[in-house]
C-alpha cells in the first residue's frame, strides 16, 4: 500500500492500515515538519514500529537533500533484530510498489560481545572479558597475536553496501570480507542513514561519543518503548561503590605503582613523553581521544566533560604519574574509611561531601574534575590491556569526577546528585555490606544534550499516561503530545479490576490488596491469598493456553508461592496448567520461558509467574496463545524505604512540583500497564487483563491507565472474584466465535479505496483533516469513535461496498 501525507509519499508494507496508525503517522509528520520534540502514546498491538519506520523512511527519501539521519533507540538486542526485520520488509515493499527509493543503509550498533567473530574472544562468556580480550589483540602497542579481522579492516577500504544489517547480517558480511563487524559498524556510522542501538548510546555521556560526531542537528531520534527512559537515565548517571570495591581499589593502586616502577626502569622516555605533553598544556580532551584507557562496553562510565574542562590542561598536581597516584591514594583511603565505618544512613549534597573531602585530605576539589580522564591516560601509557581489572579505582575516580563536575546545577538551587552512604546494601539487606552511592536525582541531565542538539526527539510507547509528567521529568517542551485510542470492531481486550473476594461489600476484610498493612497481618493475608487461589484456579479452568501472572516483587511472589505450596494449592493448580517461575538467574528464566512456550504450543497450557520491573515484564511479548490472560497481583509501588528513591522524589517535589504520592502512583501504574499490555500484540489477538487490588479502583490510580485500556474498562472497575470469572467466561466465549476482518473495512481497517476516498492517493498541498475523538459516539465501536474525513466531507457513510 502507498499513500500521500500532503506532499510526502508513504509506503506501508501491508494491505490495510489502522485509523490510529494513519493518525499516528500524520502526527509524526506534523512534529517533524515543525522541528520539535514529541510524546506519543500508541496502543499496544497497533503496529507502532512499522508506522514509525514508514514515515521515517518516507521523510528521509523526501528530504534527501538535507542529509538527515535517524537514530532508533531500543532496549534489547532482540528488539533491535525485530526492528531491522520490519525495516527490511518496508524497503522491499518500496521495490514491490515500483517506487524508486534512494539507497539507504540501516545498521545495528551493539556491544562487542554481540558482534565479535574472533574465535578466541567471542567464546568468552563475560562481556568485560570480551572487551579485555579484544583490547589485548587490537591495542596499538600489541605486536604479536593480533586480530586479523581488525587489521584487515584498518588496512583495506571495506564499506557496507546499501541495505539493512542486523547483528547477524553484520557478522555474515564481515566473515565474507574477513573484517571485524564491530568496528565495521562503527566505521559505517558516517554513511548510515538509520542507526538502531540501545538507549545507552544516547543517555550515557561517553558511549554517546561513539555516534555524536556523525550526527547533526537534523538527526531524528526515536526512543521506542520510552516509558522507562527516566529510570534508564538515572541508572546511567548513578553509581555504587561497595566495601569490596574499596579493598580492590587499594590493590589497584599497589599494582599501578608496580607498573609505574617497571616502566621507569625499562622505558622512562615513554613516561616522560606523557608528562611533557601535559606540561605543554595539551588539552585533556585531545589526549583522552588518543588513549583507549577504560572506555567501552562493560566498563565504568566516565562523566561528560564540560567544554571548559576539556579545553584546559591537566593541573600540575596531576601531571606526574607518581603525583597522580599519590593524589588518588588519599581519595581511596578516604572512601575506605567511609565504607568500613558506616553504621547508619548518611545523606549529603555534593558540595557538603566534597568540602569534607577537602578538609580531611587537603586536596583541591577543582582538580577532581580531571581524575577519570587522567587515569585513562595513565592506563594507556602503561599499556594495560586488562582494564576490567582496574574497574574499582576507575569507579573511585568516576565518583569524585562526577561530583566535582555536577556539584551545582544550572537550573535549580538543589543539585542533580546526592551522596548516600548506607550501612547495608539494599539489594542484600541480610548482609552487613556498606555502600557509598552517587545518586542522580535529575533524569534530565542524561538527555539534556540530546534535547538541545537535535531538532526532533520522539518519545513513544504504549504506556506513557499521563503524558504531561514526562516533559517535566526529562526537562523538555514537546510540540506534539498525544495519546491515541484503539479502534475495535470487537472487544478483543477485557480489562477488569478485582477488588474483593465476594459480593459482600460490607465486609471490608474481604477487600483484596497487597499493602504492607495486610501483608503484616497473617489473618488478612490469608484471606487475600485464598482470594488469589480462587481467582487463579477458576481462570486456569476458563482461559485457554497461557496465563501470565505478575507480582510486585520477588519477595512478595515468594511469600505467596510459599503459602500456596504449603496449602497444596500449587499441586492442585498443576493439574490444569503447568507452572513456571521467573527467577533472578537469567539462564534459569530463559529455560523456564522456553518450556512455558512449549507447553502452550502443545496444548497443555501453562502459567508463568513473574514480577513487575523484571526481564519478563519489559522485554517479552506474550502474543497469541502464549498470553490469553495476564494478572497483576498487587500495585507495584517503589520500595518505600529505598533511600535513593526517596531522595529522587524529594528533589522532584522541590524542583519540579511533583509530589511524592503523585510520582509513586504514576510509576506504579506505568509498571502495571506495561505488565498487562504484554497480552496484546495486534488487533487479531485477544486477551484478558486483570488488575487484582482494591487500590487500582481509586481514581488517582485508575485515571493513570492508558486511554486505550480505559476505553474498554468501563463498568468492570470494581468486581469480586466471582464477577470477574463471569466476565472471563463471557469474554472467551465471544472470542471463540468466527471473526471476519472484512466487516471492519472502512472503520477499523482502511484499504486503498478508503484512502482514495480520503484523497490520500495523490500529493496535496493542504493537509488532510483528522477529526479528533468524539467520546459521545460509542455505539458502533467498543471505544471512542474516530471519524476521518477529507475535504471536510465524511467518508464513513459513503465507503465503497466492494470493500
Amino acid at each position: 500500500m502507498k499513500f500521500y501525507l500532503d506532499e510526502i509519499l508513504v509506503v506501508f508494507p501491508y494491505e490495510y492500515i489502522y485509523p490510529e496508525q494513519l493518525e499516528y503517522i500524520t502526527e509524526l509528520k506534523r512534529g517533524l515538519d515543525s522541528g520539535g520534540h514529541m510524546v506519543l502514546e500508541m496502543p499496544s498491538g497497533t503496529g507502532k514500529t512499522i508506522s514509525l519506520l514508514s514515515i521515517l523512511v518516507a521523510y528521509l527519501h523526501h528530504h534527501a537533500h538535507e542529509n538527515r539521519k535517524v537514530v532508533y533507540c531500543t532496549r534489547t538486542v532482540e528488539e533491535m533484530t525485530k526492528t531491522m526485520g520490519e525495516l527490511k520488509k518496508l524497503l522491499a515493499h518500496w521495490e514491490m510498489e515500483g517506487e524508486p527509493l534512494r539507497p539507504l543503509r540501516g545498521i545495528c550498533l551493539t556491544a562487542k560481545k554481540n558482534l565479535c567473530i574472533e574465535p578466541g574472544v567471542s567464546s568468552l562468556l563475560d562481556p568485560s572479558d570480551v572487551d579485555t580480550g579484544c583490547r589485548a589483540i587490537t591495542a596499538p602497542w600489541q605486536r604479536d597475536s593480533r586480530c586479523q579481522f581488525f587489521d584487515t579492516l584498518e588496512e583495506h577500504s571495506v564499506e557496507l553496501p546499501p541495505g539493512v544489517y542486523s547483528p547477524d547480517d553484520l557478522k555474515s558480511f564481515a566473515r565474507e570480507n574477513g573484517v571485524c563487524p564491530y568496528y565495521l559498524a562503527r566505521k559505517a556510522l558516517k554513511i548510515a542513514d538509520i542507526i538502531v542501538h540501545s538507549y545507552l548510546y544516547i543517555v550515557d555521556p561517553v558511549v554517546s561519543e561513539v555516534t555524536n560526531e556523525y550526527l547533526n542537528e537534523n538527526t531524528i531520534v526515536v526512543m521506542d518503548e520510552g516509558h522507562n527512559v527516566d529510570d534508564v537515565c538515572i541508572e546511567a548517571m548513578s553509581l555504587i561503590y561497595t566495601k569490596k570495591d574499596s579493598f580492590d581499589a587499594k590493590e589497584n593502586l599497589k599494582d599501578l605503582e608496580k607498573e609505574l616502577d617497571h616502566l621507569k626502569s625499562t622505558n622512562r622516555q615513554q613516561l616522560q613523553s606523557e608528562y611533557d605533553r601535559l606540561v605543554n598544556g595539551l588539552a585533556l580532551a585531545e589526549m583522552a581521544r588518543e588513549s583507549d584507557g577504560v572506555r567501552g562496553e562493560g566498563r565504568v562510565r566516565p562523566p561528560e566533560i564540560p567544554q571548559d574542562v576539556a579545553e584546559q590542561a591537566v593541573p600540575g598536581s596531576l601531571r606526574a604519574a607518581s603525583h597522580f597516584l599519590s593524589f588518588m591514594q588519599r581519595l581511596i583511603d578516604f572512601t575506605h574509611r567511609i565504607v568500613t565505618r558506616i553504621s547508619r544512613t548518611y545523606v549529603a549534597d555534593p558540595l557538603t561531601f566534597l568540602t569534607k573531602v577537602r578538609e580531611e585530605c587537603a586536596l583541591e576539589v577543582n582538580h577532581f574534575r580531571y581524575l577519570f580522564e587522567r587515569l585513562k591516560i595513565l592506563l594507556s601509557t602503561l599499556q594495560i590491556t586488562n582494564t576490567a581489572k582496574y574497574r574499582p579505582i576507575s569507579l573511585a575516580a568516576h565518583l569524585f569526577t562526577i561530583l566535582a563536575v555536577h556539584y551545582t546545577d544550572d537550573r535549580h538551587e538543589k543539585p542533580g546528585f546526592v551522596v548516600v552512604c548506607e550501612a547495608h546494601d539494599p539489594s542484600r539487606p541480610q548482609i552487613p555490606d556498606p555502600v557509598l552511592r552517587c545518586v542522580c536525582v535529575d533524569a534530565s541531565l542524561a538527555l539534556r544534550p540530546a534535547f538541545s542538539k537535535y531538532k526532533s526527539v520522539i518519545l513513544t510507547s504504549g504506556t506513557l499516561s499521563p503524558l504531561d509528567i514526562y516533559p517535566k521529568i526529562l526537562g523538555f517542551t514537546p510540540t506534539v503530545s498525544k495519546s491515541f485510542s484503539m479502534t475495535l470492531s470487537r472487544k478483543c481486550i477485557a480489562p477488569v479490576i478485582v477488588t474483593r473476594s465476594s459480593e459482600s461489600v460490607s465486609i471490608t476484610s474481604e477487600e483484596i490488596t497487597s499493602s504492607f498493612k495486610v501483608r503484616n497481618n497473617p489473618v488478612d493475608q490469608a484471606i487475600v491469598s485464598n482470594a488469589y487461589e480462587s481467582l487463579l484456579m477458576e481462570l486456569s479452568k476458563t482461559v485457554p493456553d497461557g496465563i501470565v501472572c505478575f507480582f510486585t516483587g520477588y519477595q512478595y511472589m515468594s511469600e505467596v508461592l510459599l503459602s500456596w505450596y504449603s496449602s497444596g494449592f500449587l499441586q492442585e493448580l498443576a493439574k490444569y496448567k503447568l507452572i513456571f517461575i521467573e527467577t533472578q538467574g537469567v539462564e534459569e528464566t530463559s529455560v523456564a520461558l522456553a518450556n512455558y512456550r512449549k507447553a502452550c504450543d502443545i496444548g497443555r497450557g501453562a502459567i508463568f509467574m513473574s514480577i513487575a520491573r523484571g526481564k519478563i515484564a519489559e522485554g517479552i511479548d506474550f502474543d497469541r496463545h502464549y498470553g490469553r490472560a495476564v494478572i497483576m497481583f498487587g500495585v507495584p509501588f517503589l520500595p518505600p524505604n529505598d533511600e535513593p528513591v526517596k531522595q529522587r522524589m524529594h528533589w522532584m517535589e522541590i524542583c519540579l512540583g511533583i509530589s511524592e504520592s503523585e510520582f509513586r502512583n504514576f510509576d506504579a501504574m506505568r509498571q502495571a500497564s506495561q505488565c498487562i499490555g504484554r497480552v496484546l500484540r495486534n488487533k487479531t489477538d485477544y486477551g484478558m487483563m486483570l488488575l487484582v487490588d482494591r487500590r487500582f479502583s481509586l481514581n488517582d490510580k485508575k485515571k493513570k491507565l492508558p486511554p486505550w485500556i480505559l476505553q474498554n474498562l468501563k463498568e468492570n472497575s470494581n468486581l469480586s472474584v466471582d464477577a470477574s470469572i463471569a466476565v472471563a467466561r463471557a469474554f472467551f466465549k465471544e472470542m471463540a466465535q468466527p471473526w471476519e476482518h472484512e466487516k471492519d473495512l472502512g472503520t477499523t481497517l482502511l484499504s486503498k479505496s478508503t484512502l482514495a476516498a480520503m484523497g490520500r492517493m495523490k500529493p496535496s498541498s493542504n493537509p488532510a483533516l483528522v477529526v479528533r475523538e468524539n467520546n459521545e459516539e460509542t455505539e458502533s465501536f467498543t471505544g471512542p469513535r474516530e471519524i476521518i474525513t477529507a475535504q471536510r466531507e465524511p467518508f464513513a457513510a459513503k465507503r465503497p461496498r466492494e470493500e
